[in-house]
């Protein structure tokens, strides 16, 4: 009868251990689509769905430096001062850590601003969290790269 309960036991946090798995799984696929839908938004001006897609205390650091909280940056696109005209990104990775994702990656973005075109190449990272039982971003950073590492970059492919 011991032996029997502790097999029950070991089945069960064996599945609990799968379950938790694939909850992370399925946390991770919904902040990818939901990255696609954000850079789809930017690119769009689609301001309903940003707003939707960040959480209220949401904060974003361009690759410039620039801070801004999210009814900053909406409003920024808002008015036209900056518009992405491409967002390229080159690798993504995810981490789950329960609910919350933290994505990083490489990307080219295409923007005008102040009439005048160019393409910035960054590392970023972005965090989501699940707020309203939605993932949202709370949090997301660039940081500009030389171009030398994008050539290396190239070289690799």
């Amino acid at each position: 009868m011991m032996r029997w309960n502790r097999a029950v036991v070991a089945a069960a946090l064996v599945g609990l251990s799968f379950s938790g798995v694939r909850a992370e799984s399925q946390v991770v696929s919904a902040v990818k689509q939901r990255e696609a839908e954000r850079q789809r938004a930017m690119v769009a001006v689609d301001l309903d769905a940003l707003d939707a897609l960040f959480a209220a205390d949401a904060t974003y650091i361009h690759s410039n430096g620039i801070a801004q909280s999210k009814a900053e940056m909406i409003a920024m696109l808002k008015r036209g001062d900056i518009r992405y005209v491409s967002i390229d990104v080159k690798e993504t990775a995810y981490r789950a850590y329960g609910q919350t994702v933290v994505g990083n990656g490489v990307q080219t973005i295409t923007l005008t601003t102040s009439g005048t075109q160019f393409t910035s190449n960054s590392r970023y990272t972005i965090v989501y969290a699940t707020v309203g039982g939605k993932p949202k971003v709370v949090a997301y950073q660039s940081t500009s790269l030389p171009d030398i590492v994008m050539q290396e970059k190239q070289k690799g492919e």
